[in-house]
């Protein structure tokens, strides 16, 4: 089976006026399809590169990253782009919804930019019905939605273009513990169905709903 996601020996170095900085050195792994992979570690150890990294927001300095096994070393702007809006969902700490859009709006607007202009609001209620969101706030904006509705809104636009890899950074980090546990468990239930995921997090609690803990200190995997 091939893996969703390859680091191998990949470093990223950041050139400041200071002097370089190396984020990440010389990092290594594979993540299996259906996994739940919680990576761990102190700040400034690296997590938020990895993260950028994975989700080809940024590109290695040395070493190679392959996504369905292809490298993502020689593609274009355009290119991971397509990847990011087919291969990859993120879900954020901060939501980063979009205030001025209602809930549906919210939702398909990766769907939007992966098909032209066209939402299937059809598949969005559907989708938010999955991650138990009620019909009536559909129309809402996200000030008018509780922490832990707007997250719900987000796991549902990280789902709408169907990827099999879901990135999430600290997803409960700024919810209460009740919430939080039920957007882990909603998680959970995702990997449970096929999803891979994979999250960033400093919280004991929530690792101990992954299948495997990566540590990360200094720029290095454990």
């Amino acid at each position: 089976m091939t893996p969703v996601l390859q680091f191998i020996h990949v470093t990223k170095t950041y050139t400041l006026p200071a002097g370089d900085v190396i984020a990440l050195d010389d990092v290594s792994f594979t993540v299996e399809p259906g996994e739940f992979v919680a990576v761990m570690g102190p700040s400034g150890s690296g997590k938020t590169t990895l993260l950028n990294l994975m989700g080809c927001l940024d590109v290695p300095t040395e070493g190679e990253i392959c996504i369905n096994g292809t490298s993502i070393a020689d593609m274009n702007d355009n290119e991971l782009t397509h990847v990011r809006l087919n291969t990859i969902g993120f879900i954020f700490q901060y939501f980063h919804l979009f205030p001025l859009l209602n809930i549906i709006e919210n939702v398909t607007f990766p769907q939007v930019m992966k098909d032209k202009g066209k939402a299937n609001n059809k598949r969005a209620h559907e989708i938010l019905q999955s991650v138990q969101l009620e019909t009536k706030l559909y129309t809402h904006r996200p000030n008018e939605l509780s922490g832990g509705q707007q997250q719900r809104v987000a796991i549902a636009r990280a789902l709408i273009n169907d990827p099999p890899l879901i990135l999430c950074d600290e997803p409960t980090g700024n919810l209460d513990s009740k919430t939080g546990r039920g957007i882990m468990e909603m998680l959970f239930a995702l990997r449970e169905a096929g999803r891979t995921i994979i999250m960033v997090t400093h919280d004991p609690n929530n690792a101990e709903y992954a299948t495997r803990i990566i540590q990360i200190r200094d720029g290095q995997i454990e």
